[in-house]
């Protein structure tokens, strides 16, 4: 039931953080003060509450609207078989996605906790939002780079091999080569997000054998399936009703690709590199800090197409707080980490972030104990 369930995720988090101590430890009291001291000044100077003040501005709303209103208006286009749309259209989808979605489910764009809750389900490209509370809220943010508790560690053991928790297989082996990298790249927001990893959940009770997943009453699993069946549906099989088949294989996987590559572009260079996989902390924040890693902390476009993923670090360490925010926190966390020793992993660029994980990827590959090892 669901109360076994929360104690088992209690009992998980005390295998691996200590709490003893942890309100007095020193980095965390100047983190907290920090970034309180922060919001109470927004809220005075606006007249709104703290927690107002850490939501998304008007200006983030204005943001996102704009570019869902972009995206409507290609469907259209899409529908219809023009070409330029093929590329477009998910592009647009994933920059709502990164700027909207994400923070909803982290309950940092609104106050009000139903257009958190609500707004995801308009656009359920990258995950259900039920199974992204799972893989991601629940488990991914409270045990990064944890094994057996991060189930972002163990989602395709058979082809990828990215934490030394995971049993090396030979296909490891090429597994930093581009045509392994492209294919796992390729499929893993159609194919596994949204298919492969949410039967499994819903078959083992737990995600990825990670995360305790509470069976669903029969009509909430009814309303789940049909979800799933739509996202089906909207994006692999209507093609074939409108357009020739060798047109209809095309837009049945070139969007879904091309959205899925820029999801790992933004998410994979964040907690798999030498530096972050493998780093930890029986303290919980300044494990948030040690298993991340900021790219792009001086760019728009990063902090835009990424919708704020680039400032990883940051964003585990205040994930109710909306990315809008995360730039004038930035340098303050980066200051505070200096001051108390706790490594502060950051590089300058997309490419730059890309070769790191690359190479963690090519030396993961390698078989342990082997003489290149």
């Amino acid at each position: 039931d669901l109360k076994q369930t929360e104690l088992q995720v209690i009992d998980k988090m005390n295998a691996h953080y200590k709490w003893e101590g942890y309100e007095n430890d020193p980095f965390v009291v100047d983190m907290k003060k920090m970034v309180n001291d922060h919001f109470e000044e927004i809220a005075q100077r606006k007249g709104i509450t703290v927690q107002e003040a850490a939501k998304a501005s008007w200006q983030r709303w204005a943001m996102v609207l704009s570019m869902m209103a972009l995206f409507f208006a290609t469907l259209p286009y899409y529908f219809t078989g023009y070409w330029w749309s093929l590329l477009v259209t998910p592009q647009l989808a994933w920059i709502i996605v990164a700027n909207h979605w994400h923070d909803c489910l982290h309950f940092s764009m609104s106050t009000n906790w139903k257009i958190n809750a609500i707004l995801p389900y308009l656009f359920p490209w990258l995950s259900s939002p039920w199974m992204w509370y799972h893989q991601h809220v629940i488990g991914h943010h409270a045990y990064t780079n944890v094994a057996r508790m991060d189930p972002d560690l163990a989602h395709a053991p058979q082809l990828m091999r990215e934490h030394e928790s995971i049993k090396w297989r030979p296909m490891h082996k090429t597994q930093h080569r581009m045509p392994q990298l492209a294919f796992v790249w390729s499929v893993a927001v159609g194919l596994g997000l949204n298919l492969l990893s949410d039967i499994r959940a819903n078959l083992k009770l737990s995600y990825n054998s990670s995360v305790p997943y509470n069976q669903l009453d029969a009509g909430r699993l009814l309303v789940h399936v049909l979800g799933r069946v739509y996202y089906v549906v909207a994006l692999f099989v209507w093609p074939f009703y409108v357009f020739p088949v060798w047109k209809a294989v095309i837009w049945a996987l070139v969007p879904i690709t091309s959205f899925s590559w820029s999801f790992m572009l933004s998410s994979q260079v964040n907690h798999l590199t030498d530096e972050t996989s493998h780093a930890s902390s029986s303290n919980f924040l300044k494990h948030q800090v040690l298993t991340g890693q900021d790219f792009g902390n001086n760019s728009w476009f990063a902090r835009w197409y990424s919708g704020g993923l680039n400032t990883q670090i940051e964003h585990h360490l205040f994930p109710t707080v909306n990315h809008c925010h995360i730039p004038d926190l930035q340098p303050k966390v980066k200051a505070l980490c200096i001051i108390h020793g706790v490594k502060y992993n950051e590089v300058a660029t997309y490419s730059e972030a890309f070769k790191r994980h690359c190479e963690h990827t090519r030396k993961m590959g390698i078989r342990p104990f082997s003489d290149d090892h």
